[in-house]
């Protein structure tokens, strides 16, 4: 079963990176991005992604507000540059916390966090 997944960020640079090396997951199949949240926002209403990267620190609505409105919904990954971030998106719901600059690995290992969080089992 292929994973939907939409990725926030209001940096083309991250967004490309995070796009990329999402899709080279095994287990994720359509990614769908967004550099305004949102927009973002209105596709989650409206399509009901399986999990959601998002970044924490965006103009409007921010990563953390996205975790307030939809992490009792979905799954949710947050990303920023300030690891200090990372206590109160947690809190707040998300699954796992990637710091940037990020790596393949980082983001795959917290794909797999996602998978066990939906699923009980871990990725084979």
């Amino acid at each position: 079963m292929k994973l939907e997944l939409v990725i926030v960020d209001d940096s083309h640079l991250w967004l490309s990176l995070a796009e990329k090396l999402a899709k080279t997951h095994p287990l994720v199949g359509r990614v769908t991005v967004f550099e305004d949240s949102y927009d973002a926002w209105v596709h989650i209403q409206i399509n009901k992604p399986q999990f959601v990267i998002s970044d924490i620190e965006m103009p409007g609505m921010n990563g953390l507000s996205f975790l307030e409105m939809f992490s009792n919904r979905l799954p949710f990954i947050s990303t920023s540059t300030k690891q200090e971030f990372e206590e109160v998106a947690r809190e707040l719901g998300c699954i796992d916390f990637i710091s940037k600059p990020f790596t393949k690995t980082d983001i795959h290992h917290a794909i797999d966090s996602v998978y066990y969080h939906m699923y009980g089992k871990k990725v084979s």
